[in-house]
């Protein structure tokens, strides 16, 4: 009897722990995201976090033995793209231990459940895509924001412009006014990479590599002509903020129109059977009881 009740729970007790540690390791995302002491790598961290960075570190140091430089070199960008302190070597120690974890789980399943090694695939399929779509899907969360937040920031920048302060000054008041996010992170570091000595051009550069978004390459070319041509930069942040603004208008209009879409499938699955039953189920039991 107690087998039969183990063997029932089990699956249960990993299936929580599987989608705790899931969940716990997409929220180090907060901790790892660079901010205003982007030097320090150590914030306040959970017993869970802490104890699978401190796994995931001790393992990089064997990773960063073995062959793969290319791809640990590809996948470099991505990170910086997605804002985390993570070199690669610890990025691809994470994905060997999820490629080790997730598998032994599906064999827990498979062996308490007494079935083929159904479970066992879908583990390893999702311990190999798993760590790419969560880098993916940060770097995507972190491009949104800071879609959203150009636009503003290119508006007080112009205002203190307008206000007659130079371009360092303006990018200081910025920093020291505006609410956190991404964009204000990778202005902080522009403002950082001025005062060690960098050109504007070369430093606003780097922040559109590490962003890689159209968006910002724009804006950064359209200063860098500025420059070039000795033109006020007023004007141009005018100019590259009403054009950030309309094409995140475009981007919302075009988002509301794959909303009635995405709710066909929620009102397909949950909402039309259970209008089905309340409708006809009367008419169903009126049937069977008049004989047919």
């Amino acid at each position: 009897m107690s087998g039969t009740l183990l063997r029932t729970l089990l699956p249960y007790f990993w299936g929580f722990l599987v989608l705790y540690c899931c969940l716990s390791f997409g929220g180090t995302e907060k901790k790892f995201v660079s901010n205003r002491a982007f030097e320090d790598r150590e914030q306040p961290l959970g017993p869970l976090t802490r104890r699978f960075i401190t796994l995931v570190r001790l393992v990089a140091k064997f990773v960063e033995d073995l062959p793969g430089k290319a791809a640990r070199a590809r996948v470099a960008p991505s990170l910086v793209q997605a804002g985390l302190l993570v070199t690669p070597d610890e990025f691809f120690a994470g994905r060997l231990i999820a490629l080790i974890f997730f598998p032994v789980v599906g064999i827990v399943f498979d062996w308490t459940l007494d079935s083929s090694p159904a479970f066992l695939i879908v583990m390893f399929g999702l311990g190999v895509v798993y760590p790419t779509l969560w880098l993916k899907g940060m770097i995507q969360r972190r491009q949104r924001r800071v879609f959203r937040d150009l636009p503003d920031m290119l508006d007080i920048l112009r205002l203190a412009t307008a206000a007659g302060l130079d371009f360092s000054s303006a990018l200081r008041v910025v920093v020291e006014s505006v609410a956190r996010g991404p964009l204000l992170d990778e202005f902080e570091k522009v403002e950082r990479d001025m005062v060690l000595g960098k050109t504007r051009s070369a430093a606003l550069q780097s922040m559109a590599d590490r962003l890689g978004m159209n968006e910002m390459n724009a804006f950064v070319m359209a200063v860098k002509q500025a420059d070039d041509l000795g033109a006020s930069v007023g004007p141009i942040l005018a100019i590259q903020s009403q054009m950030a603004r309309d094409r995140r208008w475009q981007m919302a209009e075009v988002l509301v129109g794959k909303l009635p879409m995405k709710l066909l499938g929620p009102l397909v699955v949950c909402i039309f059977p259970a209008s089905f039953i309340v409708l006809f189920t009367p008419l169903i039991l009126d049937y069977l009881e008049s004989g047919f």
